[in-house]
């Protein structure tokens, strides 16, 4: 058996019958003729220009996010896109060089020059602050130390001129200054015993061993009520430090609440007053004289007391300077009056009992 010729796609649509899309006439004029968009274009501007003027043209930010949407235009993933945006702002310089600040304007230009003398004034303190975080850590580890050993800042300095004195050859203050501490280590140890027990043993009312051990004993009591004592004493400063801290707590609530009370006091009277923003100065002075009297408010509504004993006083104070009022009378009067318009005084006298016919009104 022969084998058959083999059939291009092309072919192969070519002969499938029904179909005369090759051998139609308008089919190859429109094949052979150019099409519109072909003709519009620039000779020699591919496919691919066009699309790098479109992205090009396309904002930055705009081109960003359809980075991120996985649309961006060379068809990148959106993870090679990152990687890309990272290598880029890895290349980047920390400063910006003269040519981009000259293509800032001017307002931009200052702006950039203080954030980077910002960040030079932050980059000079981190490091000053790095090169003193190692004696930080030592004083740290210092005061940790006494305190956990309960050394008093007495004791250490004492310790310390000691150790200075033993390291500059002055050897009379060091042993001026350790005898005390060698002699009770003696006789705690037994190496010696306090005159008291030597006259004890001398006089034989106790043997030797006796005596070493009563004064071990007596030593033990002795530190042992010290260290009760001081314990006492740090509980104690604890207790008045918190006391206080409390204290001042609950004055800062109090004059909080005291506040907003007051407050809210002020803006009811000044709703059912129409004169009190004139009277609120003399108010608050007020407020004062009558603190003095009655001592610092110790409530929320002991301040009120205080507030509305001031704006009593200041009401009295106002009714005394204003004018008298005179009551309407029932039955007007018409003595005195004349109808129609009031002629123009030609006189001293006409223009005085004018104005007291108007007062009376």
């Amino acid at each position: 058996m022969a084998d058959e010729p083999t059939l291009s796609p092309d072919e192969a649509t070519s002969q499938i019958p029904g179909d005369q899309s090759a051998s139609s006439p308008d089919a190859a004029s429109d094949a052979s003729a150019p099409s519109s968009s072909a003709a519009d274009q620039p000779s020699g501007e591919t496919h691919e220009s066009l699309l790098e003027a479109v992205q090009q043209a396309v904002p930055d930010g705009l081109r960003s996010s359809q980075q991120r949407d996985g649309r961006d235009g060379s068809g990148a993933s959106p993870a090679q896109v990152a990687q890309s945006g990272q290598q880029q702002d890895a290349d980047l310089p920390d400063d910006p060089t003269p040519e981009e600040l000259a293509r800032y304007s001017q307002s931009a230009n200052k702006r950039v020059t203080k954030l980077l003398d910002q960040r030079r004034d932050l980059r000079a303190e981190n490091a000053r602050l790095k090169g003193l975080e190692p004696s930080a850590q030592a004083a740290d580890s210092v005061t940790k130390y006494l305190r956990d050993n309960d050394i008093s800042r007495e004791d250490f300095l004492l310790t310390l001129e000691l150790a200075a004195a033993m390291r500059r050859g002055d050897f009379k203050t060091f042993y001026a200054g350790i005898q005390p501490y060698v002699k009770l280590a003696e006789e705690y140890l037994g190496v010696s015993l306090p005159p008291d027990l030597q006259q004890q043993v001398a006089q034989g009312h106790m043997t030797t061993q006796a005596a070493h051990q009563f004064s071990r004993e007596r030593m033990d009591r002795a530190m042992a009520q010290s260290n009760l004592q001081r314990q006492q004493m740090q509980h104690r400063q604890f207790a008045e430090q918190s006391t206080a801290q409390q204290q001042q707590m609950q004055r800062t609530n109090l004059a909080n609440q005291v506040r907003d009370t007051v407050n809210a006091w002020e803006a009811r009277i000044m709703q059912s007053d129409p004169d009190y923003a004139a009277k609120r100065a003399a108010v608050q002075d007020t407020m004062w004289a009558v603190v003095r009297e009655r001592g610092v408010p110790q409530s929320a509504d002991h301040a009120v007391k205080i507030a509305e004993e001031a704006l009593r006083r200041v009401n009295e104070r106002y009714r005394a300077w204003s004018p008298q009022r005179r009551p309407t009378s029932r039955a007007p009067s018409s003595t005195g009056r004349t109808t129609g318009a009031t002629p123009e005084p030609k006189t001293l006298a006409d223009a005085v009992k004018v104005a007291r016919e108007t007062a009376r009104l």
